[in-house]
Parts: structure tokens; C-alpha cells; sequence
């Protein structure tokens, strides 16, 4: 479907309550396969080669035991490789002691973000959440890195997936300095810039610089206010971009002495204000902060800056009720309609030299999460964004299609996947010497409740109107949360 304005949403009455429920069931293999070229309905595009990773929560129960959040599920990395017109698919987990530990006793054995260890208080108090390593993975310096904004980075080898150990950057990151999981390349400078916040009982924003030879060669920490939770970021050529939004962590001790989960130890208070946070990329010295009416969200899209301007794009949301919708994922869907109360996209102008903050929603978007634009472009001006979104399609359950904003015409346009098809966050894949911004592909893993498997599936990104290939599976892959393709092919 294509519109020149507003976007005409489909209506179709829910039908097959629970049909997605599959794609949040464990993946247990461990797979390394070519993909049957007479299995793929339509055709691989000419030039396009390279790898998608993506990482997700594998298994979301351990043995009898299910995991108190969808956030705490143990890592598996998958990587679609796409070389000569061939499709190989690969998936493994990463073996964090929280994963090794857990797989041979087949039970909890780590708290998580919304996970308490089964038995009470004793067996919960002074015990920090266990690595997951399963939100998101770059490939930077030729380090392959499973990311989680809790802990250090995980490093695989990007050939096998196979695991090679914890990652401190040779001691230059800390005990008790985080890695999130949205790390920005800078592609002018091929710097990789990431962040942590984390401290008790008062929080500390931690940011760091990573050059293109993979050395840790800045990194300063600072107290921002008692904010506890921050997902994402954006740059420009000079600037980083934090929203920090009133999520506080009431009282430390409570998590600290086992009785509350950290989930369950934050609270959102509509209350306060949302602060955004500007700090300069060279010194990470806060520049300017700026303050406005309490919203909640996850992720932020790009940035770019010009003199004492800079604008950003956020995805906005009025509380944080989406943290607690997802401790479940196994339970039964109530109708909640996602275009209402989704998070929606906003661009900020901010004003360095005056202070003044701009908030306008973005023309003609609708509700969508995991922001995707054309990474040549991250730091500078862009005209597109693409968002996973959820359409009334008969089987809204999960996200099940994609829109793309032109934001210069405000022109929006829309893929459904029909009933019953689940997308994950799409990647944008640029297209052998593409000319334009959007001359390229979206590449996303789907989950198709028909076949009860999952297929890779690739959208042409300029109108998005053909699924230009569809290459099936073997299996489902768990349903998961970023990752990042790169052109290059591992043997």
C-alpha cells in the first residue's frame, strides 16, 4: 500500500488470538545451513552480499522455569550470510556462565531485569543480574560483540559464532562501567561510541570512545540526576544526545537486599520532567541540558547538527506500561491497540546558544518502535526513517509490518505482512553503488504462524511495495531485538 499523506491503516477484526505465541518458544538447535535456492520464492538481488546478525533472547524458560521478562532470556546469535547469490543461516548462543550455569542445572540460577531467583529473599539478596548477552550485535575492528546494557560486551568469532570471552577492552572498562546495547559508528571518523548507566545509589551516565583499531581511547563518568534508565542515543558530527526519562530507581536497597527484581525496583513518575542531555563527542563534557513534560521511550532515531542547532528524532510514549506488558510473553493477548498507546515519532530541534527546545510529532507517522535509517548517513541529515509497527491485519499480536517516512515530502508508505506474519527490526541494506538515500533493501526475519517457521525476508526500501525474496528456514527463530548487516562474508 502507498499513500502521498496520511497513512490508511487496515481494520481487520482479530482473528487467531495466540497464533504468534511459537515465536517466543526456545530455540534449542544449533544450526549451520545452506538454504535450498529452489525453496526461495522470488530472487536474491544482484550484488547483494554480506551478513545479517541478529541477537535475541533464545529461549525465554529454562527447564520447567520461565523467565520473569522477555528481557532476560539468554542470548543467541544468528547470521544470514548472503554471498553469490547464495543464502547460508547459522545461530548459536553465547556462553555466559549465566547461560553454561543455567543449561547444565535446567533452572534459574540468576536474577535478571524482571527475573528473581526462585527460593525467597536469601537466595535473591546482594546478587547482581546475570549477563544475558542478548540485546544486540556489531561488528567493529574485527571483533564480533554480543551487546547488553547491564554488563560488558561478550566478543564471538564472527566466522562461527563460537564464543571467545568477556570483553573489557584490556581493563580500560571497568567493574563497574556497563556497555549498552546501541553503541553508534560514526562513519566519518570510524570511531564506535557507547555508553553505560549504572551506579548505587546514585546513577552515572559512563561514555566511551572506541577508535577504528578497537582501542578504548576516551571514557569519562558523571552524575546526571537520579534517572536509572537509558536505552539509547543519538550523534551528530560533534554532539551526543541522551533523553533521560524520569524512570528512578525508589529505593536501591530493596533490589540490593533481594526483595524487589530491578524491574520491579524502578518507578516512572509522570510527575517529573524528561531531560535531554547534550554532551560534546570529543570531551564528553555535558554542553547543554534541556527539560520538558515526562514521556517514556526506548529508542531514539538519528541526529544531525548544524552551528547551535541540532535536531533528533525519539520515540515518544506517555508511561513506561511497556516494560511490564512484556514480562509475560507466554500469557494470553488482551486488545491493546498499539496505534493508540505505541510509542509515536517526534523530532526535537534543540537550540545550544538559547536553551529553547522544539517538540513536534513527526507529519503523518504512526505508532512504531526499532528506528532504522541508512547507517552512511548516521550523524548527518537524512530524509528516511523506517519503524516496525502494528496493523489491525486479523492477527495483531506482535509487530507485523513496516513504514517508511520520507520527511522532507511527509510522505508515508506502509508494507503489511498480512495475518498471521511477525516481523523483526529491519535492517537497511544499501544497494551495490546506490545512488540514493533509499536506493536499497530492508532485510527482516519473519515469523510465519502458517508454517510455524521463520523466513528472511527482503523488501524493496524505496516504495516497499515487493517482497523482493522470501528464504524459509528450517525453523522458527525466537522472536528478538536488534542487529546490524555488514558487507562482508565469514568462511
Amino acid at each position: 500500500m502507498s499513500h502521498s499523506t496520511t497513512l490508511t491503516l487496515p481494520s481487520a477484526p482479530r482473528v487467531l488470538n495466540g497464533c504468534e505465541k511459537q515465536g517466543y518458544e526456545a530455540l534449542t538447535e544449533e544450526a549451520s545451513y545452506w538454504i535450498d535456492g529452489a525453496t526461495i520464492s522470488g530472487a536474491i538481488p544482484d550484488g547483494l552480499e554480506g551478513t545479517l546478525f541478529r541477537n535475541g533472547p533464545g529461549r525465554n524458560r529454562i527447564g520447567t522455569q520461565q523467565y520473569g521478562h522477555w528481557f532476560d532470556g539468554d542470548g543467541m546469535i544468528s547470521a544470514v550470510t548472503f554471498k553469490n547469490g547464495r543464502v547460508h543461516f547459522k545461530n548459536r548462543y553465547v556462553r555466559t556462565p549465566k547461560y553454561v550455569r543455567e543449561t547444565e542445572a535446567q533452572r534459574i540460577l540468576y536474577r535478571g531485569v524482571g527475573t528473581q531467583i526462585p527460593g525467597g529473599i536469601l537466595k535473591n539478596a546482594f546478587r547482581s543480574p546475570g549477563n544475558a548477552a542478548n540485546t544486540s550485535v556489531v561488528l567493529h575492528a574485527g571483533k564480533l560483540l554480543a551487546l547488553w546494557e547491564g554488563g560488558k560486551p561478550w566478543e564471538l568469532d564472527p566466522a562461527t559464532l563460537e564464543t571467545v570471552g568477556v570483553l573489557d577492552f584490556d581493563g580500560a572498562l571497568g567493574p563497574m562501567q556497563p556497555f549498552s546495547a546501541h553503541g553508534k559508528y560514526d562513519p566519518r571518523s570510524g570511531c564506535y561510541y557507547n555508553f553505560g548507566l549504572f551506579g548505587i545509589p546514585k546513577p552515572k551516565l559512563h561514555c566511551y570512545r572506541i577508535d577504528k583499531e578497537g582501542t578504548l581511547v576516551e571514557k569519562k563518568s558523571q552524575y546526571v540526576g537520579d534517572y536509572s534508565m537509558c536505552h539509547d542515543f543519538a550523534i551528530t558530527d560533534k554532539y551526543a544526545v541522551f533523553v533521560l526519562c524520569p524512570a528512578f530507581m525508589d529505593s536501591p536497597f530493596q533490589f540490593l537486599f533481594g526483595m524487589k527484581s530491578l524491574l520491579e525496583s524502578i518507578r516512572y513518575d509522570p510527575g517529573q520532567t524528561t531531560r535531554v542531555v547534550v554532551l560534546s563527542l570529543d570531551t564528553f563534557e555535558i554542553v547543554r541540558q534541556f527539560e520538558l513534560d515526562a514521556f517514556f521511550g526506548f529508542h531514539l532515531g538519528n541526529a544531525h547538527g548544524s552551528g547551535d542547532r541540532i535536531s533528533v528524532d525519539v520515540l515518544c510514549a506517555d508511561t513506561m506500561d511497556v516494560m511490564g506488558g512484556l514480562a509475560d510473553v507466554f500469557k494470553p493477548r488482551e486488545n491493546f491497540d498499539f496505534q493508540e498507546a505505541g510509542a509515536k515519532l517526534y523530532r526535537f530541534d534543540l537550540n545550544l546558544a538559547t536553551g529553547e527546545l522544539d517538540k513536534q510529532p513527526v507529519a503523518n507517522a504512526v505508532a512504531g518502535e526499532f528506528p532504522m535509517w541508512n547507517w552512511r548517513y548516521t550523524g548527518s541529515e537524512h530524509r528516511y526513517t523506517y519503524l516496525a509497527t502494528i496493523f489491525e491485519n486479523g492477527t495483531p499480536w506482535d509487530f507485523n509490518a513496516l513504514q517508511k517516512i520520507d520527511h522532507a515530502s511527509g510522505r508515508v508508505i506502509a508494507h503489511d505482512f498480512g495475518p498471521g506474519r511477525f516481523t523483526s527490526e529491519a535492517c537497511f541494506v544499501a544497494a551495490p553503488n546506490a545512488a540514493d538515500e533509499d536506493d536499497g533493501y530492508l532485510v527482516s526475519i519473519v515469523y510465519n504462524a502458517d508454517r510455524k517457521k521463520s523466513e528472511v525476508v527482503i523488501v524493496d526500501a524505496r516504495e516497499l511495495q515487493d517482497e523482493i525474496a522470501v528464504i524459509p528456514l528450517h525453523h522458527h527463530l525466537p522472536f528478538g531485538f536488534h542487529g546490524n548487516f555488514y558487507h562482508q562474508t565469514f568462511e
